[in-house]
């Protein structure tokens, strides 16, 4: 069984909001989750002003999470950011803010070093003297962190010198060997855990669209990851996008994989899928991602073979709207908006191709639509313009892969790109 299967709160962004959390945990806890971490970057009392004490309300809504962790067996995790300005002496404010959340009955934790200045041997001590100083002082809960450096395929003298001085118990994520991995194996989580002396737990950044890649709804199946990671690690925490009812699809995709990986990615996308009524249309449309960030492979086929082959015309005169929850409608409108808007111009692109020119009209008309979904902000149908962090070590370096950018044409593209120009 995994130790630890997590949604994790960790992206840049608004915060999922309160009584989101709380559905979000009602909702895992079936899936097989059995934690849930609050870890949002925005939050100020998380990572900006860490040693502040949290407002009476928020506390008032941590204990109600405690609850609900209680209830569903989707335990709370509050994690503390303290990395930005950490110094010597910070033990005790960092132990007193944590002292606060037991209080309210909070029995899992997490202190999280990530996205901060990055240093050697002497940085990874310190952080991990101030994790060990709160496990000693509170003791009697779960303990999970992260480290500054945690996108590796082999230790840093930072990596090293923290794993060597951090308590047994405590659990340490990693992302592989990128922030985006394309792909993860057992032998990467066993070759660099036992050069630390101990299991790692994944930090899955996915399905999460932050940063350069916040035009892009992942909607698609879970990343390629081989089946011994999980025998090979202590578990995952999945990070989730801004959108708590959209960001179940990537959630349930990878807790099947978590609880049986052995199983079809793409056949559990499409059972997933079908769990959300009306959301097929959009999800076939989003599911793009790092490593294929091309177009749905059955709509590029039947584009390719339009107008003879019907079965893009029939998808995109069924709308993406029929059916859809109000509330993940609102969530994904801008996704639901650039579906229309580029299916308005693939539609013409079919018209064209069934029919010619006939007019300079139609002509003209048509690249209108397709210059009118080219300015769309969000990326549906594939990806045009997006920049995954994939990256690898080169010496004592992080670098970019040529794999982090996306760019290219999406199903618009090739299509009304045929009809007005090579017909």
């Amino acid at each position: 069984m995994t130790e630890w299967l997590g949604a994790l709160e960790g992206y840049y962004g608004p915060g999922l909001g309160h009584e989101a959390r709380l559905s979000l945990m009602e909702w895992a806890g079936p899936k097989g989750f059995n934690v849930f971490a609050y870890a949002p970057k925005d939050d100020p009392f998380h990572r900006n002003q860490w040693r502040d004490p949290y407002p009476d309300d928020t506390m008032r809504e941590f204990e109600e999470l405690v609850a609900k962790g209680r209830e569903t067996g989707v335990q709370f995790c509050f994690t503390i950011s303290p990395g930005l300005d950490w110094g010597a002496g910070d033990e005790d404010a960092l132990v007193g803010k944590l002292r606060s959340i037991t209080e309210i009955g909070c029995e899992v934790f997490g202190v999280l070093w990530d996205d901060v200045p990055p240093g050697g041997d002497e940085l990874g001590e310190s952080h991990a003297r101030g994790t060990a100083a709160a496990v000693d002082a509170i003791g009697g809960a779960r303990w999970w962190t992260v480290c500054t450096d945690y996108a590796l395929s082999r230790p840093t003298p930072y990596l090293s010198a923290f794993c060597k001085t951090l308590p047994d118990e405590v659990a340490v994520s990693w992302t592989g060997r990128a922030v985006t991995p394309l792909t993860i194996t057992g032998k990467e989580a066993r070759v660099l855990g036992d050069a630390l002396g101990r299991k790692l737990v994944l930090w899955e950044n996915f399905p999460v669209n932050d940063a350069l890649m916040k035009d892009v709804l992942h909607l698609g199946p879970y990343p390629e990851r081989s089946s011994d990671l999980v025998e090979a690690t202590q578990g995952v925490f999945l990070n989730t996008m801004q959108y708590p009812i959209a960001s179940r699809v990537g959630l349930a995709c990878g807790a099947r994989f978590w609880t049986d990986p052995a199983s079809d990615r793409e056949q559990v996308w499409r059972e997933v899928v079908a769990e959300f009524p009306g959301l097929e249309s959009l999800a076939r449309a989003c599911r793009s991602w790092a490593s294929d960030p091309g177009p749905a492979p059955e709509l590029l086929e039947s584009a390719a073979v339009a107008p003879q082959d019907k079965r893009l015309r029939t998808y995109l005169e069924a709308g993406c709207r029929d059916g859809l929850d109000p509330a993940l409608a609102e969530e994904v409108e801008p996704w639901l908006a650039a579906w229309e808007c580029e299916a308005q111009a693939m539609l013409m692109a079919l018209d064209i191709l069934e029919r010619g020119y006939r007019s300079a009209a139609r002509g003209i008309g048509g690249a209108m639509l397709w210059t009118n979904a080219r300015r769309q902000t969000a990326q549906v149908f594939g990806i045009r313009n997006a920049i995954y962090p994939v990256t690898e070590q080169s010496g004592e370096f992080t670098v970019t892969r040529p794999e982090a950018a996306a760019f290219g044409e999406n199903l618009t593209d090739i299509l009304c790109r045929r009809a007005l120009r090579d017909e």
